[in-house]
């Protein structure tokens, strides 16, 4: 009997392979490797409901996958989706951007150039079909920098603490009506639709979004939705969506019961002020949660007490990396007036948005072009990403190096182009 075989002989037998496009008929082991990175059992039921949710919105041009001697050890996977960025007033316009979902490489395959893979060949591809800009969801800081994406949007957590004074917010509770799942369902993509145009940072939802959150057009319900559903009835129809579940039971003496919020969207500031009404007149609860808000949450103004409201989130949300400069700068509006021309480092992932541009923007007058002028300012590919929408200051990035002042006051004349009355929000994982 020969010898056992030892790491060396067996580690690296086979190359492994990156596949894009990825076949629909090998999507159920695509998906059983994504969601054991997830950390998910690859065969329980929650899986089974994933893998045919993704059945139907499968491109494979926009998967890839890596293979390990016919094994799925990586998924990663792109949908074109539209974006929200600063406007005018208050109002948006939008943006076409990769968006970028299901990332995962086994921990038997990292630190072997698979993400890197993935992520150069989807950037690449995302180029060619014309897209300004990828963004995504990072699971962890240190990872999409390297690709060149940077954080542009934050979101934060909230408790309202209804057990202390204050924390009654005045309006109309009587204008919010309970429905069924189905009556939400009709109203709620043109609701948000409405509201999402109000500020920058909001991804869209479209009709195959709503089905598969709400278990629609065969969809399965998605686990954990809400018990109670609510709408808000506005002069010409509903304006504001409620969801919520109750979290512990009743009963004579504390602690009381906790509301965890699914959604609240509100597409008038009347409706605004009559849901969060409604959420801090309900009794026998000591207090109401919320997730994935904006930091900037107006509700805070409208409390008798603002210190019932904490804050027990603040993370960042969207990152996003530019793809093509001139046509992601023309797409937003800037808060005043200004020219400047931009000389934009980007040394990572194919340096794509490298290049000198003069950025002119007069009210919805806007343009931007390549120049051979000399810059006013010298910017990093990630410090431009973080200030697209709004949501950063290029001042404090500066010790890191982010920019570098060619002309006095170039800095200050950006950071205030780019500022937006609004913290750019996105309520939509992906």
């Amino acid at each position: 009997m020969g010898p056992s075989p030892t790491l060396a002989h067996v580690s690296h037998a086979t190359p492994v392979e990156i596949v894009n496009p990825v076949p629909a008929d090998e999507i159920d082991g695509w998906v059983r490797a994504l969601a054991t990175a997830f950390l998910e059992d690859p065969n329980g039921p929650m899986v089974t409901r994933w893998t045919e949710g993704i059945k139907r919105v499968w491109d494979p041009r926009r998967a890839w996958g890596a293979r390990d001697d016919g094994r799925w050890v990586a998924a990663f996977r792109s949908e074109a989706r539209r974006l929200t960025v600063p406007g005018l007033e208050d109002q948006t316009h939008e943006l076409a951007v990769e968006a970028v979902t299901n990332v995962a490489v086994a921990a038997s395959h990292r630190r072997r150039g698979v993400m890197s893979s993935m992520v150069e060949d989807s950037l690449r591809a995302a180029r060619e079909r014309g897209d300004a800009a990828s963004v995504l969801i990072a699971a962890e800081w240190p990872i999409y920098g390297r690709f060149g994406y940077a954080p542009a949007t934050l979101s934060a957590g909230y408790t309202l603490r209804l057990s202390r004074r204050g924390a009654v917010v005045e309006g109309d509770p009587a204008s919010v009506r309970q429905v069924d799942l189905q009556e939400f369902a009709d109203y709620a993509p043109g609701v948000f639709g409405a509201a999402r145009v109000q500020r920058a940072g909001q991804m869209d939802r479209d009709t195959e979004w709503w089905n598969r959150t709400l278990g629609r057009d065969g969809y399965p319900p998605s686990e954990g939705l809400p018990a109670v559903w609510l709408l808000h009835a506005g002069p010409d129809g509903p304006d504001g969506l409620l969801a919520w579940r109750a979290e512990g039971q009743g009963g004579l003496i504390p602690p009381f019961p906790k509301v965890n919020v699914w959604d609240l969207t509100a597409a008038t500031e009347t409706a605004y002020r009559d849901l969060w009404a409604y959420l801090s007149g309900i009794d026998g609860v000591d207090e109401v949660a919320l997730s994935t808000r904006a930091v900037d949450e107006p509700v805070r103004w409208l409390l008798p007490d603002a210190r019932t409201l904490l804050m027990t989130e603040w993370v960042d949300f969207v990152w996003l990396r530019l793809l093509d400069v001139p046509a992601a700068l023309t797409a937003r509006r800037y808060q005043v007036p200004g020219e400047l021309v931009l000389e934009v480092v980007d040394d990572q992932a194919g340096g794509y948005a490298s290049g000198r541009y003069r950025l002119t923007a007069d009210g919805d007058d806007v343009s931007c072009e390549p120049t051979a002028a000399e810059p006013d300012l010298q910017i990093s590919q990630r410090g431009l990403a973080s200030i697209y929408l709004g949501g950063f200051r290029l001042a404090p990035q500066r010790l890191a190096g982010a920019a570098v002042e060619r002309r006095r006051g170039a800095l200050a004349r950006v950071d205030l182009m780019f500022s937006t009355p609004l913290a750019p929000w996105n309520a939509t994982s992906f």
